[in-house]
């Protein structure tokens, strides 16, 4: 209940003269005048009683001028929420225990300019008829939080924009910082962060080790260690290598924390091996180049005479065959150097396909329809009985420009050499697929053979190299094979671990449109019955 004018009259007074009456001392008045803060005397209906200069100030009212004004009309319409909760606050005083209640408030200075106020209302316990108004000026800390907020804000987005992880930890290896790369580099999400130790992102010891190579003075000066390449654990335990630069942060001279930043050297290490597979098709690209002239040249010089022994030779078959009959005993010498002079003919004819001596018509081709066409033929062959053929061709082919004919040549070379490489018993494995959006066709012949040793991967393509015995082929058909596909301005690999088969990998330019496949049962990667 709100007491009468007459109840309230000390405070009518001037500060001295109440200050005096309570038995305070002078001083407390000069305090109040003097310190930075507003200082406001209110009476239970809301009336300034006193009003320091600091208050005159951060309300804009000259000295002295505020008082006998209503709190409501000093707070302006921008507080009346504020004013509201005071009246709330004395209405229901009985309920609450709390003497005081703090809020920002916003004063206008100008038109789109404000003071923020931190308003703290004090009720005393002893329940006089006045509560206490107290003004502090916020507005430029408020200024450097909001800089501040922005700042972090800022460093937040970059650090989680970063294409790099970025890890750091406290000296007990707890985790304060992972940002988003961090979560798609190692696999974790947000919440697994909670239990995370830095130390279970390497292997045993790796952390520690890092640690003392980044206290010492060798390896990018103390506190730093850069451009170091280690491997980082995955969440499924799988490793990654990266690039390590990282250090240690200090307050002063005292340790207290670390961070990492960590380059996936993944996709970098597949373009170096791209590379090098690259610069290694190069080389033998201009070696192959080198021995088909050479094989052209040698080709015609040998050609023309073993037709001229076969004409000769069947010439000599026939004149003993009139005079003397059919039991001749030169007759089995003579057909000897018939048969060796057209094996002799089918090696030149290899070694013209070899050099391009011979031009075709290139045309729209589906891959999969020369895959089939192939194991068409083989699959009655002895060789192919016991295999099982695993078929996984793509739904939808893009077409290739090329030659059926050719084409057909070195799937039937690489399907055989896998069959042989088996020597009859196996796994044949055959996929297709397209790669880099739609504009490459691939076709991955794998085996279940014995492989192909790394020093003879290289060597493989070569003209007359054979791993086969004396008398079992000519070492042409690889080398025939690869010529054609550099003739389809596509590229052939072979790649193998010892034991485990080998893989021969076929890629081809892709044409605008594709192309259907008819037998979706195949193409759906259906196991095809064994041979």
């Amino acid at each position: 209940m709100l007491k009468s004018d007459d109840e309230r009259s000390p405070l009518r007074k001037s500060l001295p003269e109440v200050t005096n009456e309570l038995g305070s001392h002078l001083y407390l008045y000069q305090i109040m005048e003097e310190t930075p803060n507003g200082v406001m005397v209110i009476d239970l209906n809301h009336q300034a009683r006193y009003v320091n200069p600091a208050a005159n100030s951060l309300l804009g009212v000259a000295y002295r001028g505020l008082i006998d004004t209503s709190l409501e009309l000093l707070l302006g319409e921008e507080n009346q929420w504020f004013f509201y909760q005071i009246g709330q606050y004395f209405d229901n005083l009985a309920e609450i225990d709390e003497s005081r209640i703090r809020q920002e408030i916003r004063i206008r200075t100008g038109d789109d300019e404000f003071k923020i106020i931190d308003a703290v209302l004090v009720y005393p316990p002893a329940s006089p008829d006045y509560y206490l108004l107290y003004l502090i000026d916020i507005t430029a800390r408020k200024r450097l939080e909001g800089e501040l907020r922005r700042r972090n804000a800022f460093f937040n987005n970059l650090i989680n924009s970063s294409v790099d992880a970025i890890i750091a930890a406290d000296l007990q290896g707890r985790i304060i910082l992972f940002n988003n790369a961090a979560l798609q580099l190692l696999g974790y999400r947000e919440e697994d962060l909670g239990d995370l130790h830095v130390a279970s992102l390497y292997h045993d010891g790796v952390a520690r080790e890092v640690l003392k190579r980044m206290r010492s003075d060798e390896l990018g000066g103390k506190g730093k260690l850069l451009h170091h390449e280690l491997s980082v654990l995955h969440r499924d335990g799988h490793e990654i290598p990266v690039r390590f630069s990282g250090g240690i942060i200090y307050d002063k001279d005292k340790e207290i924390a670390t961070f990492g930043i960590f380059t996936d050297l993944r996709a970098m290490l597949q373009i170096e091996e791209d590379l090098e597979q690259t610069h290694k098709m190069l080389m033998q690209s201009e070696k192959m180049a080198g021995l088909g002239r050479l094989a052209a040249g040698v080709a015609h010089e040998i050609n023309n005479p073993m037709s001229g022994i076969m004409l000769y030779a069947n010439l000599i078959k026939e004149e003993l065959k009139e005079e003397l009959g059919e039991d001749h005993p030169a007759g089995a010498d003579l057909d000897t150097i018939i048969n060796e002079a057209e094996r002799c003919k089918v090696i030149v004819a290899d070694l013209l396909e070899f050099s391009h001596q011979s031009s075709y018509e290139m045309v729209p081709i589906n891959l999969n329809e020369v895959v089939r066409k192939t194991l068409g033929i083989l699959q009655n062959q002895p060789l192919y009985h016991n295999i099982a053929v695993q078929c996984k061709l793509a739904d939808t082919l893009p077409s290739i420009a090329g030659n059926h004919i050719r084409l057909h040549q070195v799937m039937m070379n690489l399907l055989v050499n896998a069959a042989q490489a088996m020597d009859g018993s196996g796994t044949l494995r055959i996929v297709s697929r397209t790669r880099a959006g739609d504009d490459v066709v691939e076709v991955l012949i794998s085996d279940s053979g014995p492989g192909v040793e790394e020093a003879l991967q290289e060597k493989i393509f070569e003209p007359f190299f054979t791993t086969k015995t004396t008398g079992e082929g000519t070492g042409l058909g690889l080398s025939v094979s690869y010529a054609i596909v550099k003739e389809h301005q596509g590229s052939i690999r072979v790649s193998s671990t010892p034991g485990e088969g080998a893989t021969f990998t076929l890629r081809f330019p892709a044409l605008a449109e594709a192309v259907r496949v008819d037998d979706t049962e195949a193409a759906a990667g259906g196991e095809q019955p064994s041979m």
